[in-house]
């Protein structure tokens, strides 16, 4: 087994519009060879930063200042049989295309690699 995980930034004002998306390629998915399961997470953003400010000082917090917010941070977690077998769906028919119907909805950052699970036992 394999873990792919992306992570992406939807502009402001889309994050429906990117949740919507994702949300929308689980019958695809599922149908593909070697798909065993994914986790879609939206950031709460703001959450971590108010709740920072409740425990430390002004003065501490404006030592530290949180980064801008560009938008909403979107992780997703795949988990797959094999590396090709997710290669394989990512350029299928299923999903061709499907990628110019997202971009107009997220910023240029993004990441995406594969992973392995090195937590003890």
């Amino acid at each position: 087994m394999v873990i792919y995980i992306a992570t992406i930034w939807a502009r402001p004002g889309h994050e429906d519009d990117v949740t919507r998306f994702y949300q929308g390629m689980e019958p695809q998915l599922r149908a593909a060879r070697g798909y065993r399961g994914r986790r879609i997470l939206r950031a709460r953003t703001g959450t971590m930063v108010e709740a920072i400010r409740k425990v430390v000082s002004a003065e501490e917090f404006a030592r530290h200042p949180p980064p801008q917010v560009k938008g909403t941070h979107f992780i997703l977690v795949e988990e797959w049989d094999s590396v090709e077998e997710r290669l394989a769906f990512a350029r299928s028919s299923a999903t061709a295309g499907r990628s110019r119907d997202l971009f107009p909805y997220i910023l240029p950052e993004h990441s995406h690699e594969f992973y392995e699970d090195v937590t003890p036992a």
